[in-house]
């Protein structure tokens, strides 16, 4: 019997066909999202083990570090996160220069620190040692003591994600400060740029903020977080890469539109000082980390957000 021309036959063999053909493109869609996940996991993978060669790198406690007198009045009690802003990345400090000095707390212990300060990556000079005299410039009495957490260059996913070292270290800060006794008046976060330069999406800044700041309430923390505008970063190779500013200046929009839309979907979270605006070459050692100047600028406008949000705490 002839079946050349069977209908039947003919449809079954189009229907094995198609069968044939769905379960190609299934097996093809799982091969590439397969690889797909497994540079991702190689490329954390590789994120996490910059992390934690960099908390192993972060400044420590110096031998001439003291321990604070036990007669100072009440401390304002900061607590600091961010990137490199955040940290010990303004100019060297001169062998032999006079300093100041800030209190800080490293676990159960209150020390008097100079820059570098301890927590923080960078070997020069912070807004944080300014602190104190910016602060009693408006007219606030307690001295600021502070804990610092700052890494350069990470990211908001690298603090809000639950497997990063980043996170990991932030939580464990965290518990140890509360085993100490060691409640936090405010938050200060200074962290924007690496998002800018990474690209990272409003809609994904907001998401990860949120989830951080779940984390850090299921540790604890009640604190009202001050979000520092902090997106600028002007690198000149940046700037020779990508019709640059235009670039980079939409994508600073997008983390700042961010941190305005977290401070009205969350109340514990406020805007900070506006630090993109010491953008100017004397402000700005290298397009992106403080100078000496810079730093001055950025305590100032520091102290002037942290007296604004103790007045509006305050009965």
């Amino acid at each position: 019997m002839d079946h050349t021309h069977d209908p039947e036959r003919t449809a079954s063999r189009w229907r094995l066909g198609k069968r044939r053909s769905a379960w190609l493109l299934l097996l093809t869609a799982i091969g590439t999202l397969a690889t797909w996940y497994a540079l991702q996991l190689r490329q954390q993978g590789r994120r996490d083990s910059w992390l934690v060669n960099e908390l192993a790198h972060r400044v420590g406690v110096a031998p001439t570090n003291t321990i604070c007198a036990g007669d100072e009045a009440v401390p304002l009690k900061l607590l600091i996160l961010g990137q490199s802003n955040a940290g010990n990345h303004g100019p060297r400090v001169e062998l032999g220069a006079k300093q100041a000095t800030v209190q800080m707390r490293i676990g159960g212990d209150c020390i008097n620190a100079q820059d570098p300060l301890p927590g923080a990556s960078g070997d020069g000079a912070s807004i944080w040692s300014r602190l104190p005299t910016a602060l009693s410039l408006q007219g606030l009495a307690r001295p600021p003591e502070i804990a610092l957490l700052a890494i350069q260059s990470t990211t908001i996913d690298d603090w809000a994600r639950p497997s990063s070292p980043l996170n990991q270290a932030l939580r464990q800060e965290l518990q140890a400060l509360s085993k100490a006794g060691w409640t936090p008046d405010l938050v200060l976060w200074q962290q924007g740029e690496a998002d800018v330069l990474a690209g990272t999406s409003t809609n994904a800044y907001q998401r990860s903020w949120g989830d951080l700041l779940r984390q850090m309430q299921g540790d604890g923390l009640r604190a009202p977080v001050l979000l520092a505008h902090s997106t600028h970063c002007r690198f000149e190779q940046t700037n020779g890469i990508e019709n640059k500013l235009g670039t980079l200046a939409a994508k600073a929009n997008n983390i700042r539109l961010a941190m305005q839309t977290l401070t009205q979907e969350h109340s514990q979270l406020l805007l900070g000082p506006d630090t993109d605006e010491l953008a100017g070459p004397t402000l700005r050692r290298d397009g992106c980390h403080f100078s000496s100047k810079g730093l001055d600028e950025a305590a100032r406008l520091w102290s002037q957000a942290i007296a604004f949000a103790l007045n509006r705490s305050a009965p």
